[in-house]
């Protein structure tokens, strides 16, 4: 089996579950030495255990990273497992601070700055401490997930939307700051994926509905609604995570500043 991660060391953000999760286990597939992220303790425990039969160095580090103490806790604690970070996937973050039914004009200027310190303010905050070691290394991966919400505006939940465009238009820039240094900087924007929240989000809809619950009743309602997509189905975290293996390769150094969407042809 090819490892071609073999010798790099990833952080995953807010792999305690889901897409974290996937991320994380195959990135540790693949080679790497890895190290989970959450704030649960047990619920992070468990995922260390399931990553860790794909076999390699899987740790774990509990923490915040909605201020600066408790982001630089969770770095000094990622390279005191690790002794470095090669790649750094920015995973954290959540659905509205508002909830995630928040119309517009609901949404009020802390619910914005909650939903951005959660979605934008924590990839700043390990950016700005993860890049320096790369620089001096002269090779870096900083992969940030985004989301397809971003092209796709509703009336409700603003503020998470404006979010994930943001984490896009902060890549880009970053990718130019980081420029010549062997470092790069993407972005992926998966669409509907099944996870923690999407899963909670769909079986709502499909009580709200009268859908039948389970998964390939949802899928087909979802399928002939206003989410269809050419694939014909709900992504799995598996989907999500090739492509941020793709971009953690030695072999993906030409791609660079983009976004990928990973939405089934949505």
């Amino acid at each position: 089996m090819s490892r071609p991660l073999a010798g790099k060391r990833a952080l995953v953000t807010g792999s305690s579950a889901g897409l974290g999760e996937g991320i994380a286990l195959r990135l540790a597939q693949d080679g790497a030495a890895v190290c989970l992220h959450g704030r649960n303790e047990t619920r992070l425990a468990a995922a260390r255990d399931r990553v860790a039969e794909a076999g390699g160095a899987v740790h774990a580090v509990a923490g915040t990273l909605s201020d600066d103490a408790g982001a630089r806790a969770v770095f000094d604690g990622a390279v005191a497992a690790l002794g470095g970070i090669d790649i750094l996937v920015n995973n954290a973050g959540g659905e509205s601070a508002g909830g995630g039914t928040t119309p517009w004009l609901d949404a009020d200027a802390d619910t914005w700055n909650a939903t951005y310190n959660s979605n934008v303010g924590s990839i700043v905050r390990l950016v700005r401490l993860a890049a320096p070691g790369m620089r001096e290394a002269g090779w870096g991966r900083l992969i940030q997930l985004s989301s397809e919400s971003a092209d796709f505006p509703m009336a409700i939940i603003p503020d998470y939307q404006a979010s994930k465009l943001a984490i896009r238009s902060l890549t880009r820039s970053l990718a130019m700051a980081l420029a010549r240094t062997g470092i790069t900087a993407n972005s992926i924007s998966p669409g509907l994926t099944h996870s923690t929240g999407p899963d909670r989000w769909l079986k709502q809809m499909a009580q709200a509905n009268g859908w039948e619950e389970d998964w390939d009743s949802i899928t087909r309602h979802v399928q002939d609604g206003m989410i269809a997509n050419h694939a014909g189905r709900i992504g799995d975290p598996a989907d999500i995570a090739h492509a941020v293996a793709f971009l953690a390769d030695p072999r993906a150094g030409f791609v660079n500043g983009i976004d990928i969407p990973v939405n089934g042809g949505r």
